[in-house]
């Protein structure tokens, strides 16, 4: 059988309560310290249905929801405002507008958003081009009147999720201070931060050390670490050298949807069959909250996610594609767990 995934062996060793203990996001109590990360197509109502359901989450975040989408009422974006009894639960909006974001904001307060975060990191360019996402962080002014609409709009809390900058230079300027003394004067309740720039898009290391510098900077509200966190060690070695409140991961919760347990719980072990059981788990819920195509393209994106490391994913991913079936690939699923069995 494939070699399992280790948990940490770190547990205790960080101050602050990391990783169990409750933070406060204004009004809002998070039982614990880990964060699932917004998501582009993957953190829908199945996927953090799923990922609820493995555990050791304390909050979820919605997919990134244009709000120029939600004002003109446009049925994909409504439809990702869609979630049933998760608590806490975070819906993030993406515009450049102060008016659409403040609009935006209300209908997910509306929709049952415990909290409405503003996207200033998305990288791609089909956002940045329209103003939104990380293209805030080349105007500062512009960035205040949005995160000012929407802190007016509503009356849960408003966060913010942004990157290091724009580009290396404006990194190395530290602008990003500037826009954390912006947040805390205008009420913003909580900052993620990824430390990779709009430039470096997914590539390279991301930089800790302004995660660090956002957490010395003392801002009122709590400083939320994301980025390069793959495994259990990460989280704690994170925490011990930036000093974050929480921490936020995303891919690495992709690879392994286990991790957010291996945090809270040193030493689990993700055997081959417990991943196996997760690829099928959130398959079928897939199937009960999706129209059958949607649900197929998902687990095919996802599945491709979830089989790096496993003994024969490789070939399973190549065919991964190819397949139209839903009962095909719960058998292919289930091929894969069977030929690494001992």
């Amino acid at each position: 059988m494939g070699r399992p995934i280790a948990g940490s062996q770190e547990a205790g060793v960080i101050s602050g309560g990391f990783p169990h203990n409750p933070f406060r996001i204004g009004p809002i109590e998070v039982p614990n310290r880990l964060v699932m990360a917004p998501l582009h197509e993957i953190t829908d109502q199945p996927f953090r249905k799923f990922i609820r359901e493995i555990g050791g989450v304390g909050l979820v975040v919605s997919e990134m929801i244009s709000s120029e989408a939600l004002i003109r009422h446009a049925v994909k974006a409504e439809k990702m405002m869609a979630a049933t009894g998760e608590r806490p639960l975070s819906m993030q909006i993406s515009g450049g507008r102060p008016e659409a974001l403040a609009e935006g904001a209300r209908l997910c307060e509306a929709a049952g958003a415990d909290l409405v975060d503003l996207n200033m990191g998305c990288p791609a360019s089909n956002v940045t081009k329209g103003g939104a996402g990380s293209a805030l962080l080349k105007d500062l002014r512009l960035a205040e009147r949005c995160v000012t609409s929407m802190v007016k709009a509503v009356q849960v809390p408003v966060t913010v999720k942004m990157r290091a900058g724009w580009d290396a230079s404006q990194k190395e300027r530290g602008e990003f201070l500037d826009f954390l003394r912006m947040f805390e004067a205008v009420g913003v309740q909580a900052l993620a931060i990824h430390p990779r720039t709009r430039a470096q898009q997914y590539e390279g290391h991301a930089d800790w050390s302004i995660i660090a510098r956002a957490v010395e900077a003392g801002t009122t509200y709590p400083i939320i670490g994301n980025g390069d966190v793959n495994t259990a060690d990460d989280a704690f070695r994170m925490v011990a050298e930036t000093g974050c409140a929480a921490v936020m991961i995303g891919r690495g919760a992709l690879m392994n949807p286990y991790l957010f347990r291996q945090i809270l719980e040193p030493g689990l072990a993700v055997t081959l069959d417990l991943r196996v059981a997760a690829i099928l788990r959130l398959f079928r819920i897939l199937q009960e909250l999706l129209e059958p195509q949607e649900a197929l393209h998902k687990i095919k994106k996802i599945g491709a996610w979830f089989t790096k490391g496993v003994p024969g994913g490789h070939a399973f991913r190549h065919n991964l594609h190819a397949c139209d079936d839903a009962e095909a690939l719960l058998r292919a699923i289930e091929a894969l767990r069977e030929q690494n069995v001992a």
